[in-house]
């Protein structure tokens, strides 16, 4: 089959989300419990983790995501109403089972080391990205991937702006997060020259038959 690279990146500022009120009372903590794929990894920081998670929760129920960490999200940082916003809303509406992320080793070493060098060098962007990617596709990836955030160090901040996708014509983040196509996620949370913190976020799908998941 035809593969194809995605490769997107965003940079902005935004002050941290303060949650106000609590948006994890609606959510069934069994269901929490299995869309935080990433608990055990040890290999990721804590942000790292919850980014993850975040990410599933929109994957998994999309209308409540929206009822819930976007609405309070958009409410305590005042996010103006613009088209961005409510073409998100109607986004997660329409998003529901999609297969929750499951985190990957390899991955996560290529978002580490992009994350690494980019804020070394105060860079933003996908440089190399064909070549970093490279030893992954056909076997075991058929598509990658990449998200990039700048600004941004904590995971609601990083996954919330990212899925707004402001200013981002083709909303390209938002269509990696919430893409049916990816079933697999490495991610890495760096301190950057410019910017002071970067996240890299690298997708991928997966044949994940033999795994003891169930492949889209």
């Amino acid at each position: 089959m035809m593969l194809r690279s995605i490769w997107i990146c965003l940079w902005f500022l935004s002050p941290a989300i303060a949650l106000a009120q609590n948006p994890w009372d609606a959510w069934d903590a069994e269901a929490v419990r299995e869309l935080n794929t990433a608990g055990e990894a040890e290999y990721l920081n804590e942000e790292e983790k919850k980014a993850i998670l975040f990410m599933n929760m929109a994957r998994h129920d999309g209308p409540l995501f929206a009822r819930t960490f976007l609405e309070v999200y958009v409410k305590e940082n005042q996010v103006k109403n613009s088209s961005y916003l409510r073409s998100l809303q109607k986004d997660l509406n329409r998003t529901e089972g999609l297969m929750p992320l499951q985190p990957e080793r390899d991955l996560t070493a290529v978002a580490q080391l992009h994350a690494l060098k980019s804020g070394e060098k105060g860079r933003v962007g996908h440089q190399d990205f064909n070549k970093r990617f490279e030893p992954l596709l056909g076997n075991p990836y058929m598509q990658v991937g990449e998200n990039c955030s700048y600004g941004f160090e904590t995971a609601i901040d990083i996954v919330l702006s990212l899925l707004i996708d402001e200013g981002v014509k083709d909303k390209g983040h938002r269509q990696n997060i919430l893409s049916k196509d990816f079933n697999s996620i490495g991610i890495a949370i760096r301190p950057h020259k410019t910017y002071r913190v970067n996240c890299v976020m690298d997708f991928g799908r997966r044949d994940r038959s033999g795994l003891n998941q169930v492949p889209y």
